[in-house]
């Protein structure tokens, strides 16, 4: 679990699919049966079981599909599968009849469960285990002739279904030569890679045999692109450019870049993106460990201003730990939960605590100055920096200095139990259950549980919302939410947003700003 969650921290690729797409004008200059997508980092490793960064995973959604799709607001949909069932213990999926894979073998359920047994076994290391199924106690069932394969799980779990449902199936080809899947596509996604220049661009075509998509979606459905071109910019600013210009069709832009997109008339999705959370270190010796602190120290922040300038105006406060694109628990509210900003309440918690004020306005307690480490990722834009600097502003009104420190390897300060009172982390998650397996554990450095959280109604109320499956399970895992933001293991503030802007081009997105390759429609 601990590399699971780092994982998660780094690459932010354990999230459900998510949302609709919004339609617009644009002037591209595509052709009627091409599209340019421009992406901000090269995918790399082109293994889908092995690489889990957004680039990544942007790319590999062309040639790769998963067992469902889950669209924000929506029921489930199969993507390869055409039925389901789902407790706490146990999925099953019946794939859809017909099913080609990219080399022309026929996807089996047999050819499933190898997927998985692949991902699942250690020397793969596949940033998966552990977050999209279970990395232990996973028993996998297949039945070719019923085309059904049914996973069993030894803990119970509430979202089985969203997260095994969401695990990029590599078709049979691919599980038994691994090898293969780092040089070409063994799935059964709409397109195959028919050209690839490393850093700088990858060409996909249509599969003409394509006839399985969601919504019923295939290789003639009007519009859909024959061809793909990502090409490979790393300059937001050169992004817009091309945006603006119609050398791209598609691209995500997230600063003030947007300013001069936003009038064109161009397709966009907004997302929530780079929630605002901030941690508190637990470990006993520091003056975080006491809960009175912690609420001094949150009473003392102003929410609602931090939150708006660390999201340069385009935020929203934050009503779940969970992202607001999240197609599960949707009515989750920790509103209630917040601590109240009030710097004259805080100061006074900070006196009856025994933190007093010394000559240089700086509070002390036996010897000791409530001097705090405020870590943060080094990679921060600029608007998340002043968000934290005005956080370091609001403390030592009452007289807490708080020293931000930028780290460009900030997760391994907090798994190694390194130096930190404070941590600005900013965790994208789509399922409430993530949070049982950030919050719990053992203490660095055996295990991943690096807030040092002890809150035992915090554990109840997870185990017991791990007992029921789907959305019977919220109501425990917003009480559990509650738990948390009550008990200041970490404090929610503002979840900003980035766009994703189609020119010439309408389209789809899941949470992580990928686009749904089944969703693109080219306009002119």
């Amino acid at each position: 679990m601990k590399r699971s969650i780092a994982t998660l921290l780094g690459a932010m690729g354990a999230t459900a699919l998510a949302l609709t797409g919004c339609s617009g004008t644009g002037d591209g200059d595509a052709t009627s049966d091409s599209v340019t997508y421009a992406l901000a980092g090269d995918p790399g490793q082109l293994n889908p079981i092995k690489n889990a960064t957004v680039a990544a995973q942007s790319l590999a959604a062309f040639g790769y599909e998963s067992l469902m799709s889950f669209v924000a607001g929506a029921d489930p949909q199969g993507l390869l599968a055409e039925k389901w069932q789902e407790s706490t213990t146990e999925v099953s999926f019946t794939l859809k009849d017909g099913v080609v894979c990219a080399d022309g073998s026929k996807l089996t359920a047999s050819d499933v469960k190898a997927s998985f047994e692949y991902a699942g076994r250690k020397e793969t290391g596949s940033p998966y285990s552990g977050v999209y199924f279970p990395a232990t106690g996973l028993k996998i069932d297949a039945d070719d002739a019923s085309r059904t394969v049914t996973f069993h799980s030894d803990d119970p779990q509430s979202f089985l279904l969203a997260t095994i449902g969401l695990m990029p199936i590599v078709c049979q080809a691919g599980s038994t030569d691994p090898a293969r899947l780092d040089k070409e596509w063994l799935g059964t996604g709409p397109y195959k890679l028919t050209g690839s220049s490393p850093g700088q661009s990858y060409t996909l075509t249509l599969r003409p045999e394509y006839a399985w998509g969601a919504g019923g979606v295939n290789a003639k459905t009007p519009g859909l692109p024959a061809t793909v071109t990502v090409q490979v910019v790393e300059s937001e600013s050169t992004i817009a450019n091309m945006l603006q210009s119609g050398e791209v069709n598609l691209g995500l832009v997230s600063g003030d870049d947007r300013k001069r997109l936003d009038p064109l008339g161009l397709s966009t999705i907004d997302v929530p993106a780079r929630p605002g959370l901030l941690f508190f270190n637990q470990a006993k010796g520091r003056a975080t460990h006491d809960l009175a602190v912690r609420q001094a120290l949150a009473g003392a922040i102003d929410r609602d201003a931090v939150g708006k300038v660390s999201t340069g105006g385009r935020g929203v406060p934050m009503k779940s730990l969970t992202t607001s694109y999240s197609n599960v628990c949707k009515t989750t509210d920790i509103t209630p939960a917040l601590t109240a900003f009030d710097q004259n309440a805080a100061g006074a918690a900070l006196d009856k605590a025994g933190w007093a004020k010394g000559a240089d306005g700086t509070r002390a307690k036996d010897g000791h100055p409530l001097s705090l480490v405020l870590l943060y990722p080094a990679n921060s834009d600029k608007s998340t920096v002043a968000g934290i600097e005005l956080i370091q502003q609001d403390l030592a009104k009452i007289g807490v200095k708080a020293t931000p420190t930028p780290s460009p390897s900030y997760t391994d300060v907090i798994f190694q139990g390194g130096e930190w009172d404070l941590v600005w982390a900013p965790i994208s998650t789509t399922l409430p259950s993530t949070w049982q397996g950030i919050f719990s554990g053992d203490f660095p450095p055996k295990g991943g549980n690096w807030t040092y959280n002890t809150n035992k109604e915090f554990f109840e109320l997870a185990a017991t919302a791990q007992g029921h499956a789907g959305e019977e399970s919220c109501e425990s895992w917003a009480a559990a939410q509650s738990s948390l933001v009550k008990d200041l293991e970490l404090m929610p503030l503002y979840e900003s947003t980035e766009t994703t802007y189609g020119n010439g081009v309408t389209f789809s997105l899941n949470s992580n700003t990928l686009v749904v390759p089944t969703s693109l429609r080219v306009s002119k």
